[in-house]
């Protein structure tokens, strides 16, 4: 007799041992009937026993479900009960936007028996059905008309900041210009005004058809832009050097005006046959072969070169000729008085 004494005692500590170690779950709402797009809460709470560590959910997304979403999170409360058992709490405002029936689904809470318990462990509410309406119409009522929006009286905090930023705007435009207008320019010994450095026509198209060769365009496929691009090379060294407005002009134009520049027949033909190339790559869809690509490359390229010596020898024999001009100019007046004086 004394054993089953024994027996019963230790049966009644463990079911006492376990009713003090229960974890209870609970999701509630304050009304099984809701209306769409009109906010209701569900209150969530759970319970473990002392020591035992919560793992809130933090209901970072806004949808609870496909069918309701979450428009506002309460606080989380910690409390304990009077069998010093931890009570989680939160409020969850929902909106929901089906009608009929509609269900709040089972949401999942996770606690573990210790902190550092690797083992977490979820305890899920029971799902709440609902039942959704349209908001309520009263048809007894007459119909009024739909009321404008009414227009908000502005207030100076509300233009502050705009003012605000017109006058650092204009404050920065007239700085900006009273530099500019005040501010000492470079000048070297003799006077003169230091600008910014100028690259000369001909070492700017050498560099620029340098640049174009190391692209490799036309090997990738790009023929179109390579032969733009070597077009626009020549049309700005032309312009540049030699004053024809040749980036405003159609090749055929370009090559009238360069005629009186008296370049010799092969320096002119090099710059025609590319320049036509290029048109018809441009715009007749021709498809230049490598060979023609490569070509147009070394004959653009003979071309700058050949111009420029051409040009700078020219100009060295007018130079010349000027100086012979002048010099003769010089010594008239004195064979002049030795015609007087014989």
């Amino acid at each position: 007799m004394k054993k089953y004494v024994l027996i019963l005692m230790a049966m009644f500590a463990l079911l006492g041992g376990l009713k003090a170690q229960n974890v209870e779950v609970e999701g509630k709402v304050n009304d099984t009937k809701v209306q769409v797009g009109k906010p209701f809460t569900l209150d969530l709470s759970l319970k473990v026993p002392y020591g035992w560590f919560v793992e809130w959910n933090d209901f970072s997304i806004d949808t609870l479900s496909d069918q309701i979403d979450i428009i506002k999170r309460g606080e989380v409360e910690r409390s304990a009960d009077a069998d010093s058992n931890v009570i989680v709490k939160q409020q969850l405002t929902l909106m929901a936007f089906d009608t009929g029936q509609i269900q709040v689904p089972s949401v999942g809470l996770t606690y573990a028996r210790s902190f550092d318990d690797p083992e977490r462990l979820k305890a899920y509410t029971d799902p709440i059905r609902l039942y959704s309406t349209t908001m309520t119409v009263d048809t007894t009522q007459a119909y009024k008309p739909i009321v404008e929006p009414i227009a908000a009286p502005i207030k100076f905090k509300e233009v502050f900041p705009w003012i605000l930023g017109a006058l650092v705007l204009v404050l920065i435009a007239f700085g900006v210009w009273y530099w500019l207008k005040h501010r000492k320019p470079k000048v070297d010994v003799d006077g003169n005004i230091v600008r910014g450095p100028v690259i000369p026509p001909y070492d700017k198209a050498v560099g620029d058809l340098e640049s174009l060769r190391q692209q490799k365009l036309w090997q990738s496929g790009k023929v179109k832009e390579y032969f733009s691009s070597l077009t626009d090379i020549a049309r700005e060294y032309i312009e540049g050097q030699f004053g024809v407005n040749a980036v405003e002009m159609t090749t055929d134009d370009i090559l009238e005006e360069v005629k009186p520049l008296h370049f010799s027949p092969e320096t002119y033909n090099k710059l025609k046959e590319t320049m036509e190339v290029a048109d018809l790559v441009k715009f007749a869809k021709y498809s230049a072969a490598n060979l023609e690509s490569e070509n147009a490359m070394n004959s653009m390229t003979d071309f700058v070169n050949e111009s420029y010596l051409q040009y700078k020898q020219r100009k060295a024999e007018e130079e010349a000729r000027l100086a012979e001009m002048k010099k003769v100019k010089q010594e008239e007046p004195a064979v002049k008085e030795e015609v007087k004086d014989v």
